[in-house]
């Protein structure tokens, strides 16, 4: 077959075949990913970006607008450093192309050379000895080759050989590939892909068409494209959480890189016409979501916790999944002292959906609130999220256990069930799921209770057995310095904060037995509801002894400095830890409140 003009279809039905032979060898990728962090990913990034791709491009006969599909779709998709690299490479493609409907060799091959600088100044710090220089090798080589070579099969074959040589070399250069005497893994994938053009130019007329199907993109495959550490050690990280933010924005990347360059490593910034893609490792997710908010409109975020995965990895394994949600306020030192999996809500502020504790904190929450168009709310992590996160973690643990928010303020504890059953329908795993009936810190040390019976190697059963009966041990008073933040968040109707703000009303909030909000007391000041919630402290502990308490706030550092020296001079004992609240229960809290929650013996 003689390939001497290529138009859309003819390149997209190559680029489904290029695809088709990544995805064949994803686990040998990933076998070899050694750069910029050990954590065997890279053939599934790679996979998922192009099998996305493929799935999602109608391609057009004009070779141009197949591309522009392409750009605009990689960068939807791409995931990791390999899959973003990917994307930017077809993103400069597309924007250095002239508008043809069909491309010969030598224009084919001066597009592709003129795409290597832009690739280049979009990937921050680009290591020689990667994809990014076997890229620059072969593309650099196709317009010398082009000039004497008026057919696609024969100018991909020889220069698939230039290629080849390129991937050689990075076992040399970069010390971490001379060290395993590797070649880069997402330069072999590049490798793959060329491989699979040329297989289908050559065999035109295999029977599998190439043609990738929703049904090759399972969950499975979604699931696995999280960071996968398994190789890595702590030492390994420079930064702790890897996370991708997808942007649309009519900055140049240039300014996008130059915001961001402080904030941690593995930067790249790829864009299409439509979106831009940040990719990031980083120590505060939330602190770059902040800065990319004002740039742009923020379409999607992703962040993996790499520090907990690793220590997981490296930690003996335990029997039990201890799993939450991000209403639970527990530290970060105590969720990775005990593997506790949290996961996220959402934050919805002005159409953009914020993940709680990730990609938004009480350090920027007042900040967006200052500047919303309309008052933010919260929502549901999907049922498809959690079982996602259910089945990356499924094989490290015999059992899982599952602590919610209280059903009666939230529907997560619905959402965790529904994930449970789908769960539970494809896996044989034994999983408890409890309704805490409770929030914040009271949450928070409940699940610490049963994080405690974990480590002292209790069963699932006996587990559950003692959690629901501790529940009713844990309490929660909230000193809320407003009600404006509860009448906008739908909480107090509108009549009774406006009553109570008139009055001056400070109230203590609590929760009943079965998880309803309540009224405990109330006072005109804040040093009269201190009064009163000592009152309370010494009533619980001469009934039933407390065992641990904690101090949550709301960007109150003096109160709950003061709470803190009241109630260790009552009981005898300080605060298991003081932190802030989560920004989703910010929302209803508003600033200035402080909350004691305890769990009694």
């Amino acid at each position: 077959m003689k390939i001497k003009e290529l138009d859309g279809k003819a390149f997209f039905k190559a680029f489904e075949h290029g695809a088709k032979l990544v995805e064949k060898n994803k686990k040998h990728l990933n076998d070899i990913n050694f750069f910029p962090v050990p954590d065997s990913d890279t053939g599934n990034n790679m996979s998922i970006t192009l099998t996305s791709v493929a799935i999602k491009v109608e391609p057009d006969n004009s070779i141009y607008n197949t591309i522009e599909a392409i750009s605009d779709y990689s960068i939807q998709s791409a995931r990791g450093n390999s899959g973003l690299i990917l994307a930017q490479f077809f993103s400069g493609l597309y924007k250095k192309m002239v508008n043809k409907a069909t491309l010969n060799t030598r224009e084919f091959a001066r597009n592709v050379k003129k795409t290597i600088p832009y690739l280049y100044d979009n990937v921050d710090d680009p290591h020689e000895g990667t994809m990014i220089t076997v890229i620059k090798d072969w593309g650099e080589k196709l317009p010398d080759l082009a000039e004497n070579i008026d057919d696609f099969v024969l100018l991909f074959e020889k220069s698939l050989d230039v290629a080849k040589e390129s991937l050689e070399e990075t076992k040399h250069i970069l010390e971490v590939h001379k060290k395993n005497n590797s070649v880069d893994a997402g330069a072999q994938g590049f490798i793959y892909f060329l491989e699979g053009i040329i297989y289908y130019w050559k065999n035109p007329d295999v029977t599998d068409d190439g043609a990738i199907t929703e049904d090759e993109l399972n969950e499975d495959d979604i699931a696995s494209i999280d960071n996968n550490l398994d190789n890595m050690n702590e030492e390994d990280l420079n930064y702790r959480y890897c996370t991708e933010i997808l942007l649309q924005t009519d900055l140049k990347n240039s300014v996008i890189k130059s915001e961001l360059k402080a904030e941690g490593d593995s930067l790249i910034v790829a864009s299409s016409k439509n979106n831009t893609r940040v990719h990031i490792h980083t120590n505060d997710p939330a602190k770059v979501a902040y800065i990319l908010h004002d740039k742009g409109k923020i379409v999607e975020q992703k962040v993996d916790d790499m520090k907990f995965q690793v220590n997981i990895n490296n930690g003996p394994k335990r029997d039990i999944a201890l799993i939450t949600d991000s209403i639970a306020d527990i530290p970060q030192e105590l969720i990775d002292k005990y593997e506790i999996h949290m996961i996220p809500l959402n934050m919805i502020i002005d159409g953009v959906s914020f993940l709680d504790r990730q990609t938004i904190n009480l350090d920027y929450f007042f900040e967006y609130l200052e500047k919303a168009d309309e008052f933010p709310s919260s929502s549901l992590p999907t049922a498809d999220f959690i079982y996602n996160y259910m089945m990356k973690i499924k094989d490290r643990y015999n059992s899982m256990l599952v602590i919610s928010v209280a059903e009666e303020l939230s529907g997560t504890g619905k959402a965790f069930k529904q994930a449970i059953t789908k769960l539970q329908s494809e896996v044989d795993l034994p999983v408890s799921y409890i309704d805490s009936r409770l929030n914040s810190g009271a949450q928070g040390l409940l699940v610490l209770k049963a994080a405690e019976e974990i480590e002292k190697g209790k069963s699932l059963d006996e587990i559950e057995k003692i959690i629901k009966e501790y529940r009713g041990k844990a309490k929660i008073y909230v000193n809320v310095n407003t009600f404006d933040y509860m009448v906008k968040g739908g909480r107090v109707s509108p009549m009774k904060g406006f009553v109570a703000n008139l009055l001056n009303f400070k109230p203590i909030v609590s929760l009943d037995e079965t998880g309803k909000g309540t009224i405990k007391g109330k006072s005109l000041t804040r040093k009269g509801v201190s009064k009163k919630i000592e009152d309370i402290v010494v009533n619980i502990n001469n009934e039933e002894p407390i065992e641990k308490y904690c101090i949550i706030h709301s960007k109150a550092d003096e109160l709950a400095a003061e709470w803190k020296e009241e109630i260790t001079e009552l009981l005898g004992f300080g605060p298991e830890y003081i932190m802030n609240i989560s920004s989703v229960t910010a929302l209803n809290a508003g600033p200035g409140s402080v909350a004691l929650s305890l769990i009694s013996k």
